[in-house]
């Protein structure tokens, strides 16, 4: 029976040594990424991870491919989190910016390492992976929270774009570290400037 399910050739333990190296790899992004960001390359990582350069390399093609499949884990825990959320409206849309400040506590300095020169839109509609994933994560809560303060359903692309801004990691990060608001004062400031923002732009439309 054991002979049935391995693969030919070793096809299973290959599959299993691949899914624990990519494994291996993004968790060293994540450790190099907080202790010394500006050392994030490629070698720094497989040498982290215990996996050889040449190995590295045949998973992912350059440091910002293993930065991107990094990124898209956070957001498809956050994505993941949201759908099976059992609240609605503006307590869904909380309960989300909560999260999200949590996963930016635990992985924020890999996040802000993956920059692009495009905007948010473009890469929505391009199809970008993290992006798509984004738009998944905030689509139910942002659309709880347009209901609760009477915009309209069919801003709900500017409303995306909006916490996009609003709730970048960078800059959420930059206010927990360099000011004296504590978590929840930035987290109420800025979901109150989130809809404080969502209101302006359905008043100019």
């Amino acid at each position: 029976m054991a002979d049935q399910q391995a693969a030919p050739g070793g096809g299973r333990k290959l599959r299993s040594d691949t899914r624990r190296n990519r494994r291996r790899l993004l968790e060293a992004v994540g450790e190099l990424a907080r202790e010394a960001p500006d050392r994030l390359t490629m070698q720094a990582v497989a040498s982290r991870a215990e996996i050889g350069p040449a190995t590295a390399y045949r998973y992912y093609s350059s440091m910002d491919d293993v930065l991107a499949a990094y990124v898209l884990s956070v957001v498809e825990e956050l994505r993941d989190f949201s759908a099976t959320s059992a609240a609605q409206g503006r307590p869904l849309f909380d309960a989300v910016v909560d999260k999200w400040v949590d996963l930016l506590a635990e992985h924020g300095p890999a996040l802000v390492q993956l920059r692009s020169r495009r905007g948010f839109l473009e890469r929505l509609h391009g199809g970008n992976e993290i992006i798509v994933a984004t738009r998944d994560a905030w689509s139910g809560p942002v659309r709880g929270l347009m209901d609760d303060i009477g915009v309209p359903d069919d801003m709900l692309e500017y409303a995306l774009f909006l916490s996009n801004v609003i709730f970048d990691p960078r800059e959420v990060q930059d206010l927990l570290r360099e000011t004296g608001l504590s978590r929840r004062e930035v987290i109420t400031r800025l979901t109150e400037a989130y809809r404080g923002a969502l209101r302006g732009w359905a008043r100019a439309g």
